[in-house]
């Protein structure tokens, strides 16, 4: 067990361990000279008519709209069933301001809660236009550093070694409902089989730069599998992924922006 510790701190298992979009340690991957974005608010305006629904805990003062900034921190723990992350996140809590962020001590809030490792995962910029969570429990709200986090999900990784590459979804219980609004223009990837994933939130961690704005001409950036296709839609009907009652899916390209699986019906 000792010497899958050490192999569980490596790179492989930060870029894909998965909530509502959550992957990585900030600090290990930003390669961009670029600033990072420190709007505490929505950072986009999207065409996408104003949802009447979006819940994310109790907090209406910092709505998850599309656009929005949030982070999140995996806790990592080894169980007799494998590793397991618990995430915490600003969403519905805070915009997650910049200098709270930087301060936060990922390597002492593992010492302090006997994690193997807590990673950073943030900043990102939220891409649902409604999200409906009813699971959130106030009493399970905690502050690291400065920032408050709701308790969002938990993800169960039997074998470690099969996660760390993009473009390889895991099953993640987060008990929610996304909507993409009609008339939003989405960011999709088609694997070789025609299974479809719609961006949910892209990460300003490889590239502090990224944007709303920029994804339209994502597709170039992007080193995708044989078989594989990135495209930007505007949808004419909302779309809908509801995981109250089952696990999503979700995957992340090479520059850590999450996907989710469009069920087939």
């Amino acid at each position: 067990m000792r010497h899958h510790i050490v192999r569980l701190t490596v790179p492989a298992i930060t870029s894909i361990l998965l909530a509502t979009g959550c992957s990585g340690d900030d600090s290990a991957t930003t390669t961009s000279d670029a600033a990072p974005n420190t709007t505490l608010g929505p950072t986009t305006t999207s065409s996408a008519p104003t949802p009447d629904t979006s819940e994310v805990g109790n907090e209406p003062e910092f709505p998850m709209v599309r656009g929005s900034r949030y982070c999140e921190l995996l806790f990592l723990q080894l169980t007799e069933t494998g590793l397991r992350a618990t995430v915490y996140g600003t969403q519905g809590v805070s915009y997650c301001p910049q200098e709270d962020w930087e301060a936060i001590d990922a390597t002492a809030l593992a010492s302090e809660s006997g994690s193997v490792l807590v990673l950073k995962n943030g900043p990102r910029g939220w891409l649902v236009d409604a999200v409906v969570k009813t699971d959130v429990n106030p009493d399970e709200r905690r502050t690291f550093g400065g920032l408050e986090m709701n308790r969002l999900a938990e993800v169960i990784i039997a074998d470690p070694t099969a996660v760390g590459r993009p473009y390889t979804w895991q099953e993640v219980d987060r008990r929610t409902v996304f909507t993409f609004a009609a008339g939003s223009t989405e960011f999709f990837l088609t694997d070789p089989d025609g299974n479809r994933y719609v961006m949910q939130a892209f990460s300003q961690q490889v590239d502090p730069s990224m944007s709303e704005e920029s994804l339209t001409g994502l597709g170039d950036r992007l080193t995708l599998p044989e078989g594989w296709t990135y495209s930007v839609e505007t949808i004419d009907e909302d779309l809908v992924i509801e995981t109250v009652d089952v696990k999503a899916r979700v995957l992340q390209d090479d520059l850590l922006n999450s996907y989710s699986w469009i069920p087939t019906p």
